[in-house]
């Protein structure tokens, strides 16, 4: 499971925190709280449509935002499970038509399977990426041809879902009051997972477990910790995440506490907190010095993963001039990377930065289901510390009206 520390003093009312997520949870305000739990309809679903698609060497997923990060994020950080088939997920995002062009001169699409993710099932980037695939496989529009294809993953009664429902496609719905970036453990993340061959039951009993551990007890300290970053006044909170399977999770945080706390509160004042994601060692090259000698507005958490599951050690070689280097020879490359991080995480508390650590067990399923969770937590505790409306994200729909204007 996850281990946590915390390095700093923190006050917190336990009780009040966990009442108000009962609450938000009772009043439906957000259902990501559920997801762990009566999903057995899904999974079979899931399984069954998996089992319909085998023949596809690749699984394609179309979606932006919440709609792609989570996935995106749990194919980065388990890859390298044996237990994993031979599928290949690809994950298409963006515009950029650089991008998209080296994409498809790569992919066969007609040995692919296509999930087209939109919860309102109108995202113009995803669309338009659609229209596109449509047009390499050279159809003109969707019709029963290339159905077979193709899966949506959407709010029941969207565009998207209307459109599937008269083409027959298959289809997966999203939960109405599960937002997009709250939304990796629905079909969002579950069907292309499980399709590129992942366990995602495992997936869902690590975030039912803490889950259920918040409410029970608190063991991993969320309430202290969503207390302590409310009320610090630090402005920058920034997650230090020792291991490369990282390197998309970190994204997927970056959405989350983004996109859920920067926000104008009920005192119609602007708060929030700008999340950074960083990898160890690499940006001990880069970001480090920032946070060591920078300005003190910065929250840090570092994560560790206790077995890599790798016996990978530094070989005793001698060069000249190097001999400095040589303290390391014959030790695990697994030694090394958490040594660094501990290191990294005492001299940036000497520095005067409010630290705190998660230690994992191993880069798997169920302790990705349960970082997710974790993570979702404590974004709905700082949400209500803040008194802001943390599911909703009315910021972002300006720029997309003015590019419909300004396209029109």
């Amino acid at each position: 499971m996850i281990a946590a520390q915390i390095y700093y003093e923190a006050k917190s009312d336990l009780k009040a925190d966990q009442a108000a997520l009962k609450a938000e949870r009772e009043q439906k305000l957000s259902g990501y709280y559920d997801l762990p739990d009566s999903q057995d309809a899904l999974l079979g679903e899931i399984e069954t449509f998996a089992k319909k698609t085998a023949g596809f060497d690749n699984i394609i997923v179309v979606g932006i935002g919440g709609s792609s990060l989570g996935a995106k994020a749990a194919d980065r950080f388990l890859r390298h499970l044996p237990q994993r088939n031979n599928k290949t997920l690809i994950f298409l995002e963006n515009g950029d038509p650089i991008e998209l062009s080296a994409a498809f001169d790569k992919i066969n699409l007609h040995r692919s399977f296509i999930f087209i993710v939109s919860k309102s099932g109108g995202t113009i980037e995803t669309i338009s990426i659609f229209k596109l695939l449509l047009s390499r496989l050279g159809k003109s529009g969707l019709d029963s041809s290339c159905a077979d294809q193709f899966a949506f993953i959407t709010d029941e009664g969207s565009p998207l879902d209307r459109l599937g429902h008269s083409n027959q496609v298959s289809r997966f719905h999203i939960p109405k009051s599960v937002g997009g970036r709250f939304s990796v453990l629905s079909a969002v993340g579950l069907a292309p997972l499980k399709l590129a061959g992942y366990n995602v039951e495992k997936l869902l009993e690590g975030a039912k477990a803490t889950r259920d551990d918040f409410f029970k007890d608190d063991p991993l300290a969320l309430s202290a910790k969503s207390s302590f970053i409310a009320s610090s006044g630090k402005s920058i909170n920034a997650l230090f995440a020792y291991a490369g399977g990282f390197e998309e999770f970190v994204k997927w945080y970056v959405q989350l506490w983004g996109e859920s706390l920067g926000k104008i509160d009920k005192r119609k004042k602007r708060v929030g907190f700008t999340p950074v994601g960083l990898i160890g060692s690499v940006d001990q090259h880069s970001f480090l010095q920032l946070i060591m000698e920078g300005p003190l507005d910065k929250t840090v958490t570092f994560i560790k993963v206790r077995d890599f599951k790798r016996n990978l050690s530094i070989p005793a070689i001698a060069l000249s001039g190097l001999e400095k280097n040589d303290f390391v020879d014959n030790q695990p490359f697994e030694r090394l990377i958490n040594a660094q991080a501990d290191a990294t995480l005492e001299a940036v508390k000497s520095a005067g930065t409010p630290c705190d650590e998660l230690a994992i067990d191993r880069l798997d399923e169920y302790h990705l289901g349960a970082l997710f969770m974790y993570y979702e937590l404590l974004t709905s505790l700082v949400g209500v510390k803040l008194g802001v409306s943390t599911y909703n994200q009315p910021g972002v729909e300006l720029g997309k009206q003015i590019l419909e204007k300004n396209f029109k």
